[in-house]
Order: C-alpha cells, then structure tokens, then sequence
C-alpha cells in the first residue's frame, strides 16, 4: 500500500505544478473513499439479511443518486479554491430533503418508505423536530417488528452545516457510523452519509479527469502559432 502512495505521489512531478494540488486532494479522496467503501462492506457482512431490491427501486435509486452527485459537482466546481484549500463543508455535501419519522411510527411503515423513497435512512424525531435517534435499513433488517423507538440508534451523533469534511469523516470511520444528522438551532436541516462521501470522491476524480482533459488541449493561441509557423 506505501509502495502504491509513493508511487502516486511520486508520479506528480511530472505534472504542471498547479495541477498537483487538484491531484493531491484526488489521492486523499481516493483514500478516505477506500476507507468508508471498507466500511461499509464491513457493515453488511454483520447483516444478518439482504434486501434484494426490484428493477423498478435500482432505477429509481440510480437516478437519485446520479441527481445528487450532479449537485455535488456543481457546488464543488463554483468554488474550487475550497476543495484545493480543504475548506469544505458539510452543508456543501449533506442531502436536505431529510425523512423524519416519529418514534411511535411501525417498523413496516418504516420498511415501506424506505423502499419507496430510496432511502437508506430515517431521522426519529419528537414533537418539536428535535432528533432523538437515527435508523438505518440495516437497522431495520434486524427486527422483525416494533416501532421507531425500540429500533433507533442513540444517543444521536449530530453536526453543524459548518463542520469541516475531513473530521466528519474522521468522526464517521472512528465511530463506525453510516450516517449523521445535520442540526441547526435544534432542528434537523440535513443529512450526510457514506454515500455522500462516496459521491464526493466520485466527484473530485470528475473535476481531476476534466482538469487533465483541458490541460492536455492546445489553446487557441497555441493553435495559431503552431499553424503559422508550419
């Protein structure tokens, strides 16, 4: 593994030296990615259980989350300078459109919107939309029946719109964790998971393939001169 880093690293030199910070924040990208892919493979070898999804659900998940790597993208190439200076934040990444589910909600109930939403997790909340607990559909796979209460994750592990990715990442990895509530002022304003991260590095190699691509043509003055001078 040091032998591939060093060789990666070691390959940068012969790149324009503003290039190497675009390659640098790829290659430890690349690295957090290998990192949450491990974890995640990890979790569902405990799972005891598999879902096996229809045709209709895996269109349905790949065009959510194509639409939300696209979002990701825009956001990351309208400030480049914050992925470059590592001064991303989680609001730049986190979904918005957050499921929360009471505590008294069924666990079929639960299993039904999360096959029909896409989704891979739910936020608990009680009557003044504080969140009191996170479940996943691993979470769900496990029980047979009950309701949101006997199920959820807690206490909750929540951050701020604020909060930098390198150590929510850190944060994540060292608590084993797939998910994490984005609260503001008590309220729950979004969500990021593993899959954002995911879609993060997918990304930063995106914005790296395009970089190379646009170094790699000749500039229109570059293509009058060499023109005249033939």
């Amino acid at each position: 593994m040091m032998i591939g880093v060093n060789a990666l690293f070691g390959s940068m030199a012969a790149f324009d030296q503003e290039a190497a910070p675009i390659i640098a924040v790829a290659i430890m990208s690349l690295a957090v990615g290998v990192l949450v892919g491990y974890l995640l493979t990890r979790g569902w070898r405990n799972s005891t259980k598999s879902a096996q999804p229809d045709a209709g659900a895996d269109e349905g998940r790949r065009s959510q989350l194509y639409e939300k790597r696209q979002v990701i993208l825009r956001r990351l190439q309208k400030d480049l300078d914050l992925l470059l200076e590592n001064q991303v934040e989680v609001r730049n990444l986190m979904s918005t459109q957050v499921v929360r589910v009471l505590p008294g909600r069924s666990v079929m109930e639960m299993r039904r919107l999360m096959s029909t939403q896409h989704l891979r997790h739910l936020v608990v909340v009680d009557e003044t939309e504080r969140a009191v607990g996170v479940i996943s559909d691993r979470d769900l796979l496990a029980v047979k029946d009950g309701v949101a209460a006997d199920v959820m994750r807690t206490p909750v592990m929540a951050i701020s719109p604020q909060s930098m990715l390198l150590p929510t990442v850190s944060h994540m990895i060292e608590n084993n964790i797939s998910c994490l509530p984005v609260v503001e002022d008590d309220h729950v304003v979004g969500i990021i998971t593993t899959t954002d991260l995911l879609l993060t590095l997918q990304s930063v190699l995106r914005i790296l393939q395009m970089e190379r691509i646009s170094r790699s043509e000749p500039s229109p003055t570059e293509e009058f001169a060499e023109a005249c001078s033939n």
